[in-house]
């Protein structure tokens, strides 16, 4: 019996080294504070930490006071800015009451939608001159918000959800989700470039991480295009800079005249019309 018990302690003793903070797993029910805010809100964990900061959160009327950590680090790892530097060790249990500006906030369902957006359309939330916004094709109860972003001139899929720690997992970089694209291009890419696409090419901000790209097969098409005579080529990349395909073509001696996300991790846009969603829930 006395042996056993060692081995639980041994256990339990090496988890709290080798699980990282930011790992779904609760013990005794308790959950930390900034993922609770999460769970409550649209707000990201990392943002749900600025709400601490600024005093904005208490549990049961008392102010959350975060600890810095001595090592200067993120607790989950995560380099930081300075002011979103702290240990929030800080957890809620079932019984604890939760306000946000003395506003009681409470865990609110989860809802994740595939969407494929039309030309046109803003992905951005925070833009009050669009026009065209993607938060309008889908339900807004609860509200949601886009994981990533494609732009105006861009077709395809993208998630929208109001699950936080979902949007993370999509849109982190240490998580290398696949995205998968389709365009034409104004004139034939030579062999030379897209060896160099293959390979990491360089931009403003640096080189890019390889990318898997070739040309369509006939039988292919984009909007009114088809290939292989419409130059069209299918890449493939895990980064998410800004305008980064469009980017990379530039620096490949060509213009992209269209282009469309097909695929993000294991979702495929498949049959889905354009300016469509449907519900999923993430495996």
């Amino acid at each position: 019996m006395r042996n056993t018990t060692l081995i639980c302690i041994s256990v339990v003793v090496a988890s709290l080294f080798i699980i990282p903070a930011h790992t779904k797993i609760y013990y005794n029910q308790l959950m930390r504070i900034n993922k609770y805010i999460a769970s409550c809100t649209n707000l990201s964990r990392r943002k749900a930490e600025v709400l601490v900061l600024t005093g904005r959160i208490k549990i049961d009327s008392s102010p959350v006071i975060p600890v810095r950590r001595e090592s200067g680090k993120h607790p989950a790892g995560i380099q930081s800015t300075a002011e979103t530097v702290t240990n929030l060790a800080t957890e809620v249990s079932p019984s604890d009451k939760v306000y946000l500006d003395d506003k009681l906030i409470t865990p609110q369902r989860f809802v994740y939608y595939a969407l494929n957006k039309p030309v046109g359309y803003t992905t951005t939330t925070s833009d009050p001159h669009a026009e065209k916004l993607i938060t309008n094709l889908v339900p807004n109860d609860p509200p949601v918000f886009p994981i990533g972003r494609l732009d105006k001139d861009t077709s395809g899929l993208i998630f929208l959800t109001n699950d936080g720690d979902f949007a993370q997992k999509m849109t982190h970089p240490k998580y290398e989700k696949e995205k998968e694209y389709i365009f034409q291009t104004d004139r034939k890419l030579s062999e030379e470039s897209l060896e160099k696409l293959r390979k990491g090419i360089e931009l403003d901000d640096g080189i890019t991480a390889p990318a898997k790209v070739k040309s369509l097969a006939k039988g292919w098409t984009l909007g009114s295009h088809s290939g292989p005579d419409q130059n069209l080529y299918s890449i493939t990349i895990h980064e998410g800079r800004n305008r980064q395909i469009r980017r990379m073509i530039d620096a490949a001696c060509a213009k992209v005249i269209t282009l469309k996300r097909i695929r993000v991790g294991d979702f495929e846009l498949g049959d889905l019309k354009e300016g469509k969603y449907q519900i999923f829930k993430p495996k």
